[in-house]
């Protein structure tokens, strides 16, 4: 029963109020209890499941606005409720405008008000998180639906895409970051630009060669035009912005934590997939970046932690057609008898995928496919066959 209930943080100096806050909410919500801002921030720190942080303004080593604030930046989307006195109208207002507060209570607050409060901050929890399923997973989804379009006529172009945005989704998992559909959506879109370059600039680019003042100029007006197209669609300006930021297009020093942390890590995953392509591991990759000081420690420690995990739980296998399976990732270029790219490396296997693969195995007689496997699957995916 408690699994599902969403918990609420409480937080104030005053240890019987606490104690009131709990009796009143514990029958409906999770409680959990600080007696003062230093421990709400420590439980905040520790506890994803924090879904609304219930605050006194009058506390000793940090009030309520300035606790809010840093609840805001550790928990975006926890709902946060302000209690004060009549006397601390001036310090709600900062509070509002600091914290970015849902709601703020005047004491004294009976129990009735406080329950209407709390029902009023479950809905706008509820409202929050089914807006952010909608951008992580139905949005993404269409992108990602796109995209697997696209590398049907493009597939080299796509490529990179497909193999930044799993290392981006992977870290930004691994370190639970806030708004993580917009760096996941800018890896995918990353190389929309070059669709429409042409093959002889496209392969300068794809091979790291010099580009001549003018063909820069082209991948540049390219990128600035794949991202305007990207601005245009609905709930996609923040994913537009980060790709300009990305691309030189907007000044770095305007965007804030979370967009600077989404820079960093489009980054990171970028020359990871360069030292990639040049033949390191996953694993030495990461620890050649280690060696600078480019990039965060706790980026690279997250992204090292990935490497490490894809390492010890998926080995490479040669399989035939039959025995490919949904969620399979390959692990090399599949190319005709010409050479010419079919495949990327890290294309994922879908259904469209194996639709593609079905008329290319059947024209190519015992083709043979690279591709991760987890290794507690390994023997059933190998010896099953395809229907």
């Amino acid at each position: 029963m408690n699994a599902e209930k969403l918990t609420v943080l409480c937080v104030d100096d005053e240890i019987r109020v606490l104690e009131a806050l709990e009796r009143q909410l514990r029958e409906r919500y999770r409680v959990l209890t600080a007696p003062g801002a230093a421990a709400g921030v420590e439980l905040l720190s520790r506890d994803p499941s924090i879904s609304i942080v219930l605050s006194d303004m009058r506390m000793p080593e940090m009030d309520g606005a300035q606790f809010l604030s840093k609840a805001q930046a550790l928990r975006p989307g926890a709902v946060r409720i302000l209690l004060t006195g009549h006397a601390d109208t001036e310090a709600a207002i900062r509070a509002i405008n600091e914290g970015q507060i849902f709601r703020f209570i005047t004491k004294p607050c009976t129990p009735d008000r406080l329950k209407r409060v709390l029902e009023d901050a479950q809905r706008q929890y509820e409202l929050v998180m089914a807006e952010k399923t909608l951008l992580q997973r139905t949005l993404l989804g269409c992108i990602k639906a796109l995209v697997d379009t696209i590398a049907f006529a493009s597939p080299a172009a796509v490529g990179r895409t497909v193999r930044l945005k799993r290392r981006v989704s992977a870290v930004a998992h691994e370190l639970e970051l806030e708004r993580s559909w917009e760096v996941e959506a800018a890896a995918l879109f990353s190389e929309l630009g070059t669709l429409s370059l042409s093959q002889e600039v496209l392969d300068k680019v794809d091979s790291s060669l010099p580009l001549s003042e003018i063909e820069r100029a082209k991948v540049q007006d390219a990128m600035r035009a794949a991202n305007e197209l990207v601005a245009r669609v609905p709930r996609l300006g923040p994913v537009s912005r980060l790709l300009n930021l990305a691309g030189g297009f907007e000044l770095r020093e305007t965007a804030d934590a979370i967009e600077r942390t989404h820079l960093e890590l489009l980054e990171l995953a970028a020359e990871v997939d360069d030292l990639e392509v040049a033949g390191s591991t996953s694993t030495e990759a990461v620890a050649t970046l280690a060696g600078g000081n480019k990039y965060s420690a706790r980026l690279l420690q997250a992204a090292g932690r990935c490497a490490e995990r894809d390492a010890q739980t998926l080995e490479r296998s040669e399989v035939g057609f039959a025995a490919l399976r949904i969620g399979m990732v390959l692990a090399r270029d599949v190319r005709n008898a010409r050479g010419v790219l079919i495949a990327p490396r890290g294309s994922e296997v879908t259904e469209s995928f194996l639709e593609k693969m079905r008329n290319f195995a059947k024209r190519s007689d015992g083709v043979k496919f690279s591709v991760l496997v987890p290794r507690s699957a390994h023997p059933l995916l190998k010896a099953g066959s395809h229907p």
